[in-house]
This record gives structure tokens, C-alpha cells and sequence, in this order.
């Protein structure tokens, strides 16, 4: 027999726990939804309201886009918000809330850039930009308006044409004009392309107690525009939770995380059918990722190819919806995913599902876990160049099993036993979408009075009461963890 000595016995055990699988305790967090669609001044009433409708056939009740600057004071001191107030008036009638983003400098009061544009320049004076946000949120206050964005994408220079620190002090401004005018709405910073880090060192001047907005925002188009290598499912990646959360939190405080703009576009090089397993990836891939709270979907419908766009080709191809008011496949599993992921709040439990390959080979394998506020929890797998079969074994007892394609299709998934979904045979970039009976085991929710404040406040102490609690009352058992 050989005696290790104590030291090397416990530097031995620890390297053993180190290599052992480690189960993520599952997280719940609030959820939200929200529909783009950027409508000009003076857009007919009855295409807007065509489109409301298609908001609430997908079961989303909120809308974002842009109230431009440019033209709700075209002139110094002079507001035109006549179409705007009509415009929150039909969204009041029919049942959605707004969350617009405000920008598009006029000409008169752009203090000019580099480009020869003005809309995309930094205010002159921040005075006149705060008193404008001002005269909005107070018109639009009787409305269902929840939160006022102060510009958008300022973190690249074709939508800023101007500084860190000049967006620092229009976002502030900008946020004292919103609390004057509308006390109750939300201040979102405006949306970054990426996940900037460096660019909240500016935006969040002053310490934890300084950053002047309640939700941090980003936008998410991988596979539209980005390299080929940047997919759904690499977009964020590890130094998202590793780096960017942290620092965020420090820089501004601890915020609700949105991607309040993604989407995928349907250009000639690439097919509906595409879009539509592109949308089931995304929805699980960015709402298993830590403290993403929201998914703002790019678009409605596609813009007319004699619109003028901001930017390149992709721009008319986005929406769920074509050209003639047809859907697109996605539309349908856009509605779906919002079906099965209804409510307020999530469970993430990507810890209590393991994936066994049993033939073919995997090549790129997830796999993601959501446990609904009634119980019933949605598992989605796929592989994005594999073709493998593989069993599906979850935590608790599964109950009844449901199998959903992308186009909503459903049908009862026999092939299962008391804890396991079996010969589930995958095909590259296919997802396979499993809605499966209340688990035997309760899992920790989102209490009712935290799902709300978590979403739109600053506060995190009921979040932070939620990952201590789903932490705490996590068994222990070890198991796969999903990419």
C-alpha cells in the first residue's frame, strides 16, 4: 500500500473535482418581448394599425422604434406632435406599449461631424436636446409609453458622428429631460452594436451611483453581419459573463441586460427556411445566456426596396413578414417560441439536462433547458454541422412529451420513459423543440413582485434575492453542461 501525505491526498481530490462535471444551478430571471417597425411622420394610420395586428397574432404587445428629433421639432421651439399623439393613441386602443428610442439630430441643432450628414451628429447645445425629450415624454405621458431610449448604435461612428464623452452628456441630458417629463418611464442607454465595455467607461461616468439609465441594451445580428465564423451560438460567448458583466457592473451598476434588436436577414444568398431555425436558435441561445432579459424582434415586415435605409442591403430583408404581407416561415415560429416561452419570467436549467450521442457523430452540439412559471419546461437541441441521435435525460420526470417544428407543427413524442426523450435524430441546423409535463421537483420562480422591477429598474435586490435563492435550493448532482 502506498500513504500519500495529507497535502498531496488533498491536491489529488481537488484536481478529481475539478475534472468532475459540474451542474449550473438553474437561474430564473424575468422575460419580455418586443416587435420593431420604424414608421415616418404622417404614416398612415391604418398600415400602422395592420401591423399592431400582426403584433398581437405573434402574442407580443410591445413596439420599438424610432421618434426622430428631426421631425417632431423641425424648427427651434416649434413641435409638430400631432401624428405622434395619434399614433400612441392607436397603440393605446389596441393594446401594445411603446418603447422608442429617441435620436435623428435636426439640421439646426446639429453641432456638426466628420460626414457631411447631420442627423447622426451630437447636439450642439444639450439644453435644446433635454427640453425636446422633455416636451415628448410629458405629450406622450398619458399613454402606454414604458421607457424612452436616448439615441441608438451611438457606439459606431456611422450612427455617431461625435465622441464617448458628447454621448455621455446627451445620454444624461437626455435622462433628466425623460424623469421631468415622464417620471414613470424607464431610461434605456441606447442600444450598442456590440457588447461595448469600453464605451460604458464613458457612458457610466461617475461610479455605480452616476450612470443615468435603467436597462443596458445591445443589438445581436450574428450570420447577417458578421464574419462567418461569429454564429448564434459564439455571438456572445464566454467573456460575456467572464468579462462584460462584470465590468458593466462596475462601471454602471448592476442593470437588466436587453438585446433589444436581432435579427436575421433573408437575402438572395440566403433562405426563409434558414431564417426560421435561425429565430428557434436564437431564442434559445440568447435567453439561456446570463441576465439577458429581453429580445427585441427585427422586424415586421420587409422594407420596400425603394425605402431609403441607413446602411447596406440586409436592411430589406429582415422582416417576418414579405414585401406583399405574406409571411415568411419565420413568422410562424416566431409566434410559436413566443407561445411557449409566454409569461414573465424564466427558469434556466441547462444544468439538469444531459445529452447522450447514441449514433452518428456530433459536430457542433447545444442544448438548452427552460422551466416555465406553471411547471412545464421546453428542451431544445441541435446540431449545426452533425447529423447525430442522441437521448435526452432530464432531472425530474417528464411526464407528457410534445414535439414542435419550427413551422408550429406538433405531434406527441412516444419514444420516451420516465426521465428520458429517446432517439431524438438531429439534422445539421435543424432544431428539435420538446415541451415536456411539470417537473416532479419545484423549481425556484421568479417571485411575482420581483419580475417587473428586475426588468425595468435599477434595483437588483430582488434579483439578487432570486440567484441566491436558486442557488441555495439547487440539489447537487453532476451532469453535461451545455455549450
Amino acid at each position: 500500500m502506498i500513504f500519500f501525505p495529507r497535502a498531496v491526498a488533498a491536491a489529488v481530490l481537488a484536481l478529481l473535482l475539478a475534472c468532475a462535471p459540474v451542474r449550473t444551478p438553474p437561474v430564473a430571471k424575468p422575460i419580455s418581448f418586443a416587435v420593431l417597425e420604424d414608421y415616418d411622420k404622417g404614416t398612415d394610420l391604418r398600415l400602422v394599425a395592420r401591423d399592431f395586428a400582426l403584433f398581437r397574432e405573434l402574442g407580443v404587445t410591445a413596439w420599438r422604434g424610432s421618434f426622430g428629433w428631426d421631425d417632431y421639432e423641425p424648427e427651434p421651439g416649434r413641435y409638430d406632435l400631432a401624428w405622434l399623439r395619434a399614433f400612441a393613441a392607436l397603440a393605446d386602443s389596441m393594446g401594445i406599449t411603446l418603447r422608442p428610442y429617441l435620436g435623428y439630430t435636426p439640421v439646426w441643432a446639429a453641432r456638426g461631424g466628420r460626414d457631411d450628414q447631420a442627423w447622426n451628429d451630437p447636439p450642439r447645445r444639450a439644453g435644446e436636446w433635454s427640453r425636446f425629450v422633455e416636451t415628448v415624454a410629458r405629450a406622450l405621458a398619458p399613454y402606454s409609453v414604458r421607457s424612452y431610449e436616448i439615441y441608438n448604435e451611438e457606439n459606431v461612428p456611422l450612427w455617431w458622428d461625435g465622441s464617448a464623452d458628447e454621448y455621455a452628456a446627451v445620454l444624461r441630458a437626455g435622462a433628466a429631460g425623460v424623469r421631468r417629463g415622464d417620471p414613470a418611464a424607464a431610461v434605456l442607454l441606447g442600444g450598442m452594436v456590440w457588447p461595448d465595455a469600453e464605451w460604458l467607461e464613458h457612458a457610466c461616468a461617475g461610479g455605480t451611483k452616476g450612470a443615468p439609465f435603467d436597462v443596458l441594451p445591445f443589438h445581436a445580428y450574428p450570420e447577417t453581419w458578421t464574419p462567418d465564423s461569429v454564429s448564434v451560438e459564439r455571438y456572445l460567448g464566454p467573456s460575456f459573463a467572464s468579462a462584460f458583466l462584470p465590468a458593466a457592473d462596475s462601471l454602471c451598476g448592476r442593470r437588466p441586460v436587453w438585446i433589444n434588436e436581432t435579427g436575421f436577414a433573408t437575402t438572395p444568398v440566403r433562405s426563409e427556411g434558414e431564417q426560421a431555425q435561425w429565430w428557434a436558435r436564437a431564442f434559445a441561445t440568447f435567453l439561456a445566456a446570463p441576465r439577458v432579459e429581453h429580445l427585441g424582434i427585427y422586424e415586421i415586415r420587409d422594407q420596400r426596396l425603394d425605402t431609403p435605409v441607413i446602411g447596406d442591403a440586409p436592411n430589406y430583408y429582415l422582416g417576418l413578414v414579405r414585401r406583399d404581407g405574406t409571411p415568411k416561415p419565420a413568422f410562424a415560429t416566431v409566434r410559436l417560441l413566443v407561445r411557449l416561452f409566454g409569461g414573465d419570467s424564466i427558469t434556466v436549467a441547462d444544468g439538469d439536462l444531459d445529452v447522450r450521442v447514441t449514433r452518428g457523430t456530433p459536430g457542433e452540439l447545444y442544448h438548452h433547458l427552460f422551466v416555465r412559471p406553471d411547471g412545464r419546461r421546453l428542451v431544445f437541441v441541435w446540431d449545426r454541422s452533425g447529423s447525430p441521435t442522441v437521448d435526452l435525460r432530464l432531472r425530474h420526470s417528464l411526464g407528457d412529451v410534445t414535439l414542435y417544428e419550427v413551422d408550429g407543427s406538433s405531434r406527441q413524442w412516444r419514444a420516451a420513459d420516465q426521465r428520458s426523450i429517446r432517439d431524438v435524430m438531429l439534422s445539421p441546423g435543424a432544431v428539435r423543440i420538446f415541451e415536456i409535463g411539470r417537473a416532479g421537483a419545484r423549481y425556484s420562480q421568479l417571485p411575482p413582485s420581483a419580475r417587473k422591477s428586475c426588468t425595468t429598474e435599477p434595483s437588483s435586490s430582488n434579483c439578487a434575492w432570486l440567484n441566491a435563492s436558486s442557488a441555495a435550493n439547487s440539489p447537487r448532482w453532476a451532469s453535461s453542461t451545455s455549450r
